[in-house]
Protein backbone atom coordinates (compact mmCIF):
# COMPACT_ATOMS: atom_id res chain seq x y z
CA UNK A 1 0.00 0.00 0.00
CA UNK A 2 1.44 3.17 -0.78
CA UNK A 3 0.88 6.32 1.82
CA UNK A 4 1.95 9.87 1.94
CA UNK A 5 3.54 11.51 4.51
CA UNK A 6 1.38 14.04 6.90
CA UNK A 7 2.44 17.19 5.74
CA UNK A 8 1.10 20.47 3.92
CA UNK A 9 1.37 20.01 0.15
CA UNK A 10 2.31 22.57 -2.10
CA UNK A 11 1.15 22.13 -6.09
CA UNK A 12 0.60 24.68 -8.77
CA UNK A 13 -2.38 25.94 -11.38
CA UNK A 14 -1.25 24.76 -14.67
CA UNK A 15 -3.51 27.64 -15.95
CA UNK A 16 -2.15 31.41 -15.35
CA UNK A 17 -4.12 34.04 -14.26
CA UNK A 18 -4.69 37.52 -14.58
CA UNK A 19 -3.70 39.77 -11.28
CA UNK A 20 -7.90 40.09 -10.59
CA UNK A 21 -7.61 36.31 -8.78
CA UNK A 22 -10.51 37.66 -6.96
CA UNK A 23 -13.07 37.16 -9.99
CA UNK A 24 -13.63 33.63 -9.32
CA UNK A 25 -15.53 33.64 -5.60
CA UNK A 26 -16.59 36.23 -3.42
CA UNK A 27 -13.75 37.79 -1.82
CA UNK A 28 -9.57 36.94 -3.13
CA UNK A 29 -9.79 33.78 -0.32
CA UNK A 30 -12.83 31.69 -2.01
CA UNK A 31 -11.75 32.73 -5.45
CA UNK A 32 -7.79 31.67 -4.79
CA UNK A 33 -9.81 28.06 -3.14
CA UNK A 34 -11.91 27.75 -6.15
CA UNK A 35 -8.84 28.59 -8.62
CA UNK A 36 -6.81 25.77 -6.38
CA UNK A 37 -10.24 23.31 -5.99
CA UNK A 38 -10.37 23.38 -9.86
CA UNK A 39 -7.43 22.49 -10.37
CA UNK A 40 -6.63 19.82 -7.85
CA UNK A 41 -6.70 16.74 -9.92
CA UNK A 42 -4.84 18.00 -12.97
CA UNK A 43 -2.28 18.77 -10.62
CA UNK A 44 0.50 16.31 -9.81
CA UNK A 45 -0.14 16.09 -6.28
CA UNK A 46 0.41 12.73 -4.41
CA UNK A 47 -1.90 13.64 -1.78
CA UNK A 48 -5.42 13.72 -3.51
CA UNK A 49 -6.87 13.50 -0.17
CA UNK A 50 -6.10 16.13 1.76
CA UNK A 51 -9.78 18.15 1.97
CA UNK A 52 -8.44 21.74 3.26
CA UNK A 53 -7.22 23.55 -0.13
CA UNK A 54 -6.19 27.62 -0.54
CA UNK A 55 -4.24 29.50 -2.70
CA UNK A 56 -0.65 30.19 -1.40
CA UNK A 57 -1.68 34.27 -2.24
CA UNK A 58 -1.39 37.09 0.70
CA UNK A 59 -4.81 38.66 0.80
CA UNK A 60 -5.78 41.67 2.99
CA UNK A 61 -8.10 39.87 5.47
CA UNK A 62 -6.13 36.20 5.35
CA UNK A 63 -2.33 37.03 5.10
CA UNK A 64 -0.32 34.03 4.16
CA UNK A 65 1.32 34.39 7.70
CA UNK A 66 -2.16 34.14 9.54
CA UNK A 67 -2.93 30.76 7.23
CA UNK A 68 -2.46 29.03 10.73
CA UNK A 69 -4.88 30.50 12.74
CA UNK A 70 -7.35 31.34 9.75
CA UNK A 71 -7.60 28.21 8.32
CA UNK A 72 -6.51 25.72 11.04
CA UNK A 73 -3.41 24.95 8.83
CA UNK A 74 -1.23 22.48 10.91
CA UNK A 75 2.55 24.21 11.66
CA UNK A 76 4.34 20.94 13.29
CA UNK A 77 4.34 18.90 9.95
CA UNK A 78 6.59 19.41 6.89
CA UNK A 79 5.85 21.02 4.07
CA UNK A 80 6.04 19.25 0.58
CA UNK A 81 6.14 20.14 -2.78
CA UNK A 82 3.19 18.17 -4.90
CA UNK A 83 4.98 14.83 -5.36
CA UNK A 84 6.43 15.00 -1.91
CA UNK A 85 9.72 16.73 -1.52
CA UNK A 86 10.07 18.43 1.33
CA UNK A 87 10.71 21.97 0.93
CA UNK A 88 10.72 23.12 4.39
CA UNK A 89 10.42 21.39 8.03
CA UNK A 90 7.41 23.28 8.91
CA UNK A 91 5.53 26.05 8.45
CA UNK A 92 6.68 28.88 9.70
CA UNK A 93 10.11 28.49 8.27
CA UNK A 94 8.88 27.90 5.13
CA UNK A 95 7.59 31.07 5.75
CA UNK A 96 10.14 32.80 7.26
CA UNK A 97 7.84 34.06 10.53
CA UNK A 98 10.20 34.58 13.29
CA UNK A 99 13.50 34.69 11.52
CA UNK A 100 14.78 34.07 7.67
CA UNK A 101 15.30 30.29 6.61
CA UNK A 102 16.25 29.40 3.24
CA UNK A 103 13.89 26.51 2.25
CA UNK A 104 15.32 23.12 1.68
CA UNK A 105 14.91 23.19 -1.65
CA UNK A 106 13.46 25.12 -4.31
CA UNK A 107 10.28 24.83 -5.88
CA UNK A 108 11.39 23.93 -8.92
CA UNK A 109 13.81 21.51 -7.77
CA UNK A 110 10.88 20.90 -5.70
CA UNK A 111 8.26 19.36 -9.02
CA UNK A 112 7.07 23.01 -9.09
CA UNK A 113 7.93 24.18 -12.65
CA UNK A 114 10.39 26.97 -13.07
CA UNK A 115 8.09 29.89 -13.99
CA UNK A 116 7.13 32.47 -11.23
CA UNK A 117 3.60 32.99 -9.67
CA UNK A 118 1.47 35.46 -8.04
CA UNK A 119 2.05 36.14 -4.27
CA UNK A 120 0.53 39.36 -3.60
CA UNK A 121 3.49 38.76 -0.67
CA UNK A 122 6.74 40.04 1.19
CA UNK A 123 8.98 37.97 2.78
CA UNK A 124 7.23 37.08 5.71
CA UNK A 125 3.78 36.69 4.14
CA UNK A 126 2.31 40.22 4.68
CA UNK A 127 0.28 41.75 1.92
CA UNK A 128 1.68 43.65 -0.34
CA UNK A 129 0.81 44.67 -3.92
CA UNK A 130 -1.98 42.73 -4.44
CA UNK A 131 -3.43 44.05 -7.52
CA UNK A 132 -5.90 46.41 -5.96
CA UNK A 133 -7.02 43.51 -3.36
CA UNK A 134 -6.98 40.94 -6.76
CA UNK A 135 -9.61 42.89 -8.52
CA UNK A 136 -7.78 44.43 -10.98
CA UNK A 137 -6.33 43.39 -14.69
CA UNK A 138 -5.02 46.46 -16.27
CA UNK A 139 -1.57 47.70 -16.44
CA UNK A 140 -1.97 50.55 -14.27
CA UNK A 141 -1.65 48.18 -11.06
CA UNK A 142 1.42 45.71 -9.98
CA UNK A 143 0.93 42.53 -7.93
CA UNK A 144 4.09 40.72 -6.11
CA UNK A 145 5.47 38.00 -8.01
CA UNK A 146 6.91 34.95 -6.22
CA UNK A 147 10.35 32.92 -7.95
CA UNK A 148 10.01 29.06 -7.87
CA UNK A 149 14.21 29.12 -8.85
CA UNK A 150 15.24 30.66 -5.39
CA UNK A 151 15.81 28.65 -1.81
CA UNK A 152 16.53 32.36 -0.73
CA UNK A 153 13.89 32.76 2.11
CA UNK A 154 12.61 35.98 0.05
CA UNK A 155 10.84 33.38 -2.21
CA UNK A 156 7.67 35.34 -2.36
CA UNK A 157 8.94 38.52 -3.76
CA UNK A 158 12.93 38.38 -4.01
CA UNK A 159 15.06 41.25 -3.54
CA UNK A 160 11.26 42.82 -2.13
CA UNK A 161 10.76 44.60 -5.52
CA UNK A 162 9.57 41.23 -7.70
CA UNK A 163 6.63 42.82 -9.33
CA UNK A 164 4.07 42.06 -12.71
CA UNK A 165 1.70 44.34 -14.22
CA UNK A 166 -2.04 42.98 -12.97
CA UNK A 167 -2.68 42.50 -16.88
CA UNK A 168 -0.09 39.87 -16.76
CA UNK A 169 -0.36 36.09 -16.71
CA UNK A 170 0.96 34.00 -13.65
CA UNK A 171 0.69 30.83 -12.16
CA UNK A 172 -1.12 30.52 -8.98
CA UNK A 173 0.43 28.12 -6.01
CA UNK A 174 -1.65 26.08 -4.09
CA UNK A 175 -1.84 24.71 -0.46
CA UNK A 176 -3.02 21.39 0.38
CA UNK A 177 -3.47 19.80 4.06
CA UNK A 178 -5.65 18.06 6.73
CA UNK A 179 -6.84 20.78 9.15
CA UNK A 180 -5.96 20.56 12.95
CA UNK A 181 -9.79 21.34 12.89
CA UNK A 182 -12.99 22.04 10.85
CA UNK A 183 -12.21 25.33 8.72
CA UNK A 184 -14.72 27.56 7.07
CA UNK A 185 -16.34 26.18 4.37
CA UNK A 186 -16.50 27.82 1.52
CA UNK A 187 -19.04 30.47 0.69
Amino acid sequence: MFSVPNGVYIYSTNTKYQGNLAAYGSTLEFSGQNICRGEKLFSSLVNQFCPDVWALVSGNSVPLSNFSSSYSLPTNVPVFGPTGIQLANNWDEFMSIQTPVSLTRSFAEAGLGTEDFWSFAIESGSPSNNCNAGIDNSSESTGSIGSANTKNSDWLNPGGNSLGDCNTFHRVLCTCFTPNSSSEEQQ
